[in-house]
């Protein structure tokens, strides 16, 4: 398996020449032009003063120029510093100070906020960020168009030579539960794992990608060099929406699709029940978050598919996932088994391996597994173990054909009275009402029990939902009574991360003084 992005752009631009390899709206690149188009914006940039090692944001969205930017950093040995659309000044202005970023492109406006602006205005404050490159209408005159750099020669010959063990990228934990760290990965942490996992997920030249998470996020990042490796085609979608997913799937006749739980029941509550979607559809694999029974089960049935779990973060990777083969029961019951060039293992309090059926924390060693935070050894050492594992911080455990089930984050547990109650599994039965749009539980200080559970719901359009309301519902679906949430919010929108998770971080701040009744 390689582990330069090089030789894959290269080994695809020889196998697989003018096949389409990537679908954007009108623009059409064949394998040759992904090859020749990153070289020249590797080339551009090089003119600029970007070198190895040194940092480059990239905010844009899912687009080819988006794919190119990554391949074009890889290619110069740049670290890639990719950031979600979401962020703003604030989060902007800590990260790409922490990485000495030295350049960025970005999208020029985006769903009506100037970006460009947002990115000039940094450039004033911090002093490594020297260059702003835009995607779409450049109306700076000191910023650079992505367009008009891809023109002339490619690179040819890099000199600075690149390892497997240089820092290829530079992700931000999503922080829902404190400060976001940097975690680094190199070539070698970040490409050969990820290419097998392309070869279990069954990926060939006859497959049509899409991904519905943003490509800035570690669920999507890696399908890139996977798609190209494999000689897919990859179908860019910059916006989600249901009618637009829809589609994609028949226009494109999308076989393989990448998406978060929160995608899959929009496009099931977008659609029709009664009736099934003819779809070219092969697989769709969807983590990030506990993955609901009911969501995988109607998937299947309404667009004829199989639908694939996995668990993974960013310090890792696809951690685990159930694979194509799999009974189809696994994708709901299970987060699937270790990926193939990693290990998983069930700790105790005192980072013992407990049997199978005992739940503790998730433990992961590997080859996809990151470097370290950047400038940040104590944290990196407090997460490791004495013979190389990565404490997750997740909750779950293994059944005896080696079947990761996934239960909580240990931060995710509501000590009522004594009793464990894990948020993660209320959550899922209320994300099955018909009313609910979002849904997270989390514990409130309680002076006679300890704590108590707090469910804070956002609501479909015109529908009503009440505390008796959910109890009820809760107690239909077989919940024993201590567990019910005794409290209940209706908010108009939960926060969430970048990566479309609840940041219940920011709610347990908000809702640590729940009036009590």
């Amino acid at each position: 398996m390689p582990n330069m992005a090089q030789d894959i752009v290269e080994h695809a631009a020889t196998r697989y020449g003018e096949k389409t390899a990537l679908i954007d709206g009108e623009h059409v690149l064949s394998f040759v032009e992904v090859n020749d188009r990153s070289l020249q914006l590797a080339e551009r940039l090089r003119d600029l003063g970007v070198q190895k090692g040194d940092a480059v944001a990239v905010q844009l969205p899912n687009s080819w120029e988006f794919v190119v930017a990554h391949l074009a950093l890889a290619r110069l040995g740049a670290i890639m510093v990719p950031v979600n659309l979401l962020y703003r000044q604030k989060e902007l202005s800590f990260m790409f100070s922490f990485a000495h970023v030295k350049a960025v492109i970005a999208i020029s406006e985006w769903k009506g906020f100037d970006h460009a602006k947002m990115m000039e205005s940094l450039r004033q404050t911090i002093p490594t960020l020297q260059h702003i490159i835009i995607v779409g209408e450049r109306k700076h005159p000191d910023h650079y168009s992505v367009e008009e750099l891809l023109t002339g020669n490619g690179l040819s010959v890099n000199d600075d030579r690149i390892s497997p063990d240089d820092p290829m990228i530079m992700m931000f934990t999503s922080g829902t539960e404190s400060d976001p760290k940097a975690v680094i990965h190199t070539y070698e942490t970040f490409i050969p794992a990820h290419l097998h996992n392309g070869q279990e997920y069954g990926l060939t030249a006859d497959d049509v990608m899409l991904c519905l998470t943003p490509m800035s996020h570690m669920f999507s990042l890696p399908m890139i060099l996977m798609g190209l490796y494999s000689g897919a085609v990859q179908v860019m979608l910059s916006q989600f929406s249901v009618e637009r997913v829809l589609d994609a799937f028949s226009q494109h006749a999308v076989t393989f699709c990448v998406a978060a739980p929160t995608h899959l029941i929009d496009i099931l509550r977008g659609t029709d029940e009664t009736r099934e979607y003819p779809s070219t559809l092969r697989l769709v694999l969807t983590g990030g978050t506990k993955i609901p029974a009911w969501m995988v089960e109607s998937f299947r049935q309404r667009f004829r598919c199989k639908v694939a779990a996995q668990w993974g973060m960013t310090e890792i990777g696809a951690g685990s996932f159930t694979r194509p083969n799999d009974a189809p029961h696994l994708a709901s019951d299970t987060v699937g088994r270790p990926c193939p060039m990693g290990e998983i293992s069930i700790l105790d309090e005192n980072q013992q391996p407990l049997p199978n059926g005992q739940v503790g924390e998730i433990a992961f060693r590997g080859r996809s597994l990151f470097k370290g935070y950047y400038k940040n050894e104590a944290a990196t050492q407090q997460f490791m173990t004495k013979d190389g594992f990565f404490l997750t911080g997740d909750l779950g455990w293994k059944d005896e054909k080696g079947y990761l089930h996934y239960v909580s984050r240990k931060k995710d547990i509501i000590n009522r009275g004594g009793l464990k109650v894990h948020a993660a599994e209320i959550e899922e039965v209320l994300l099955s009402h018909p009313h609910i749009r979002q849904a997270a539980v989390i514990a409130v200080p309680d002076e006679r029990l300890g704590e108590r559970g707090c469910a804070i719901v956002s609501l479909k359009e015109g529908t009503t939902f009440s505390l008796e309301d959910m109890q009820q519902y809760l107690l239909k679906a077989g919940m024993a009574k201590y567990k019910l949430p005794e409290y209940l919010k209706i908010v108009g929108e939960l926060p969430t991360t970048a990566s479309g998770k609840v940041s219940k971080g920011i709610l347990r701040k908000q809702y640590v003084q729940m009036e009590h009744k």
